[in-house]
């Protein structure tokens, strides 16, 4: 979990009526609003399919903030660039390489973020972007203090009592310690679950869920429940971790070492679940529902 800094206060995380922040937060998974093959293409079909399921939940009395991932937009550059490197120099020493990765980058993801607004917008959901760079900052790849701002936590606070919904993403953000560095997105389900109070957390992708191997593959099962034992470790008997094609990103496992850091580091989030855009477990989850078909993570 990401402890609190000595002498930080807990937070805050129910409005002065008692009720959550956010009673969900989504994340919208690269896999559900691009292509991730496909340099900057968006998988159109998937993300309104979500942005409809998405502009459901307040006509029914649910508040929620959604974060999105990069997909094939970002990576690409931030990996050529080495942006999540930084510089080893001193820190305002970058190259004008590493400057221009950097710049090249936060077009790339801000391009994909203005995309997801305006298919959220279309559905009729007021979505209202909030992007980190140059306002949230990192040291070391970390966030500063192990925690969002206060400016940052009142911001997005402010958005949720009006009636909108915060829309965060993925970054490339100032480091203290090595210039510049990436911020992913899942560091925010992490920090929004936990200072919003939020009782489920949703991770939406292009499947149905957590597979003990590829899905493409003959015998694939979906695996309905993870459970996270005592000491925050994720059981996963019979799940294959030894392919890359299961997330192109980073594997399997990297994926669900970061919906379990939402129930390490959020107290308030009861599950995690993945789930398909659109389907109906997708549906369910985003109501706290565990999904029919999809993957529920839990504590044991």
């Amino acid at each position: 979990c990401f402890p609190l800094p000595s002498g930080a206060a807990a937070p805050v995380t129910t409005r002065a009526n008692g009720k959550a922040w956010a009673d969900v937060v989504v994340k919208i998974g690269g896999s559900a609003c691009t292509r991730k093959a496909e340099f900057e293409t968006l998988n159109v079909g998937a993300l309104q399919a979500i942005s409809s399921q998405l502009s459901a939940l307040p006509t029914e009395g649910y508040s929620l903030a959604v974060v999105h991932g990069a997909g094939s937009f970002g990576h690409q550059h931030a990996k050529e660039y080495g942006v999540s490197k930084g510089s080893s120099e001193a820190p305002l020493g970058l190259t004008q390489r590493l400057r221009e990765g950097f710049a090249k980058t936060r077009l790339s993801v801000t391009t994909l973020n203005k995309h997801v607004i305006t298919a959220l917008l279309k559905e009729g959901l007021p979505a209202v972007s909030m992007s980190p760079c140059p306002f949230v900052g990192t040291e070391k790849k970390k966030l500063r203090g192990g925690r969002l701002g206060s400016a940052t936590l009142e911001g997005t606070k402010g958005l949720l009592q009006r009636g909108f919904v915060p829309v965060v993403h993925g970054d490339a953000v100032l480091d203290d310690a090595q210039g510049v560095a990436i911020l992913s997105g899942d560091v925010w389900m992490v920090e929004l679950c936990r200072e919003l109070g939020a009782k489920s957390a949703v991770f939406v992708t292009d499947v149905d869920g957590v597979f003990t191997k590829p899905p493409s593959e003959a015998g694939a099962e979906l695996v309905p429940e993870i459970l996270l034992d005592n000491k925050g470790e994720l059981e996963l008997r019979g799940v294959s971790m030894n392919t890359a094609s299961h997330d192109v990103t980073g594997g399997l496992k990297a994926k669900l070492e970061s919906a379990a850091d939402v129930l390490r580091g959020a107290p308030s989030v009861e599950a995690v679940y993945i789930v398909r855009a659109g389907s109906s477990a997708a549906a369910e989850a985003l109501r706290g529902l565990a999904p029919k078909q999809g993957t529920t993570l839990r504590r044991r």
